[in-house]
């Protein structure tokens, strides 16, 4: 990794920033639900000769501020992109988000279509399900804690579980999850955070102004083809592209390639 790739955290209030430094416009990278701003260390590097990439951790998440109430709501990472813009003095930039950061990315790209040169969202859900069983009795529980570091990452798991990573690649991401709390060790992410319920998208679609790109990994569970030929369908002049050998998580599985897109979607966004 060259010095200029070289990553820079620092802080915007209460939120976490990281940098690599870079040339072109700006890129506000966004992560998904229980993710936090490492989860784009494999693209951030790859993106400095055609944008200055910036990932950000949401609050709730990562080395961001948690809300004291607890009471995330997606307007909450509304006003995180917003926050991360104006501390990074960016009049128009691109933004790119992976699963619920994708939402995000859409929701705040509806609102805020002067402020963007284009918007990239990546695997996401355009109609979540119902939660199963299993899931609705685990937001019930209070943060976990345990004893000790190896403790916490033996739990740790990708939700899909699909990853090209390995073993060990696993276990680091894991572990830059991971923080001190109290006698023990919990994850980076608020827990009360996983309660946010997200809405269909397909209303929302039709009203994007923003030159916009779709990806898909092509072994993702997540999103069917059939949904997101749908999307590509609905969203004004919107690109689709899917990435080859990747699961639900783009970022990890296949970062080359990702950049790749990003890279000739800036060079050429549609019209």
């Amino acid at each position: 990794m060259s010095a200029l790739a070289a990553p820079r955290d620092r802080r915007a209030g209460p939120l976490r920033l990281r940098e690599w430094g870079g040339e072109g416009p700006g890129i506000l990278l966004l992560h998904g639900m229980a993710g936090h701003a490492h989860w784009w260390d494999r693209v951030g590097p790859l993106l400095t000769r055609n944008f200055r990439p910036v990932a950000l951790d949401f609050r709730g998440h990562g080395d961001s501020e948690w809300l004291a109430e607890g009471d995330y709501r997606p307007r909450a990472w509304l006003d995180d992109i917003e926050a991360a813009r104006r501390a990074l003095g960016w009049d128009r930039f691109f933004l790119c988000g992976h699963s619920m950061g994708a939402r995000a990315a859409l929701s705040w790209a509806e609102e805020n279509p002067s402020r963007l040169r284009g918007v990239i969202a990546v695997d996401f859900l355009a109609e979540p399900p119902p939660l199963p069983g299993r899931f609705q009795r685990l937001l019930r529980r209070p943060q976990p804690i345990y004893a000790n570091e190896d403790a916490a990452l033996a739990r740790f798991r990708l939700e899909p579980d699909g990853t090209t990573l390995s073993a060990p690649e696993l276990r680091e991401l894991g572990r830059l999850g991971l923080r001190r709390h109290g006698e023990g060790w919990s994850w980076k992410f608020d827990w009360r955070a996983l309660r946010v319920r997200l809405g269909p998208i397909w209303e929302q679609l039709p009203r994007l102004r923003v030159p916009a790109l779709l990806v898909r990994g092509d072994k993702t569970t997540v999103v069917s083809r059939e949904q997101f030929e749908r999307m590509a369908q609905i969203l004004p002049g919107a690109r689709t592209a899917e990435v080859a050998g990747a699961h639900h998580h783009v970022p990890l599985d296949r970062p080359e390639a990702l950049a790749a897109l990003l890279s000739d979607f800036a060079c050429a966004p549609p019209a």
